[in-house]
């Protein structure tokens, strides 16, 4: 029974924030995905993304070519995040969206708009 209490107690204590409840995201973008990104550089083509909240913020990380890159200005609405990264000094907006276990979306730089597709990445 205490511990129950004591869950309960840390949770409610995470989630206040200058006096504000900050509600968890419920979208189905949190947790881990792997991804092909069309029309990249082959070291770039194939990564993976770790979408979480920390800290009452939303975060992504970008694991490319043995490199973890954190996104910046993210933005997680539903199922929906934007975040941009700079990668060899060059900036890419990315949008993605995520239904059930499939992930699609884009990523656009000076060179154009093109295709993001991936999937969850399921633990056993």
């Amino acid at each position: 029974m205490t511990f129950g209490g004591t869950i309960s107690a840390n949770v409610l204590n995470d989630g206040v924030e200058k006096g504000n409840v900050v509600k968890p995201s419920e979208s189905e973008l949190l947790g881990s995905w792997e991804y092909s990104a069309e029309n990249a550089p082959d070291k770039y083509k194939l990564g993976a993304l770790s979408i979480f909240q920390e800290n009452g913020e939303n975060n992504v990380f970008v694991q490319l070519d043995e490199r973890e890159i954190l996104g910046e200005k993210v933005n997680l609405v539903g199922n929906t995040i934007n975040f941009e990264v700079t990668l060899e000094g060059i900036a890419f907006t990315v949008k993605l969206t995520a239904k059930g276990e499939a992930l699609t979306g884009t990523y656009t730089s000076a060179d154009g708009t093109f295709e993001i597709k991936g999937a969850r990445v399921k633990i056993m």
